[in-house]
């Protein structure tokens, strides 16, 4: 996620109302994709790939929406499943990223020691956009964090259990708690029952969480979203569980400090 958050603040309730009537137009996933077990290694390659070529979170997420639902709807021989990758890779560059950043055939085709000629990734390219008639530009998990972030820290907000002092490193530490959760629902589909907007809310809740903000989820948070704190709990719990079977400590401080009162508080919560 990008630390600019002008484009968004000028205009907020435009913003997320478009945003909203984006992900309206989500075409449904149903998890039917003959190479489902082939997703996690995919979505790994997507992932090196955008981070070795300076590509921006929103460009990854939306390679994954790409690639999700165009493999839920086809048949990809075993061959052609990295060129599908590296192919949503291509086109999310081109709607996400700046045009001095978007990686052509050649410098894609290279990660994969050349397995592909102009001519695949050119047919692979338009059989994409074909199937999702041209209109590939949408919102996901990433979009609606980075906007939710922008109310992500309230002047009443308390942090380790001290008034915040200053606001900007306050962001800056719900920002990268945050990022870690973000980054976590591209690599489980489970989170793709859910629409992203909610999840992306978790995320936020969840990095607040984290960084020991207190509470958990503002009332300004709950306004912008439109979420109460309850319809967050299945996700969050899943992300949690998440971190801690992988131990990952260096991306926030400590979620397991909180989560048992946290957890115990929405028991019996829808």
């Amino acid at each position: 996620m990008t630390t600019n958050k002008n484009w968004m603040t000028d205009y907020p309730d435009e913003v997320l109302a478009w945003m909203r009537q984006r992900e309206a137009k989500h075409l449904d996933y149903n998890g039917t994709s003959p190479q489902l077990s082939s997703r996690g290694e995919l979505v790994d390659l997507i992932c090196m790939v955008t981070e070795y070529l300076k590509l921006s979170v929103s460009t990854t997420h939306l390679a994954v929406y790409l690639l999700d639902r165009f493999m839920d709807s086809h048949f990809i021989v075993e061959t052609q499943l990295k060129l599908t990758a590296l192919t949503v890779v291509m086109l999310a560059a081109k709607f996400e990223d700046k045009d001095v950043n978007v990686p052509g055939i050649p410098a894609l085709n290279a990660l994969v020691e050349n397995k592909y000629t102009a001519y695949f990734f050119r047919t692979m390219e338009k059989f994409i956009l074909n199937f999702f008639k041209w209109n590939i530009g949408t919102v996901t998990v990433a979009h609606f964090s980075e906007f939710y972030l922008t109310r992500g820290v309230s002047a009443t907000d308390t942090m380790d259990g001290a008034s915040i002092t200053c606001l900007e490193v306050a962001w800056q530490t719900l920002w990268k708690s945050t990022s870690y959760f973000v980054d976590l629902s591209l690599h489980d589909r489970a989170f793709l029952q859910w629409q992203a907007s909610l999840v992306a809310a978790a995320c936020v809740a969840c990095g607040r969480l984290c960084s020991n903000f207190e509470p958990v989820w503002s009332a300004t948070l709950e306004t912008t979203t439109g979420y109460p704190i309850q319809s967050l709990s299945q996700i969050m719990d899943l992300f949690l569980r998440m971190y801690r079977s992988e131990k990952k400590t260096s991306a926030c401080s400590s979620p397991e400090s909180g989560y048992d009162s946290w957890s115990s508080s929405l028991q019996g919560s829808p």
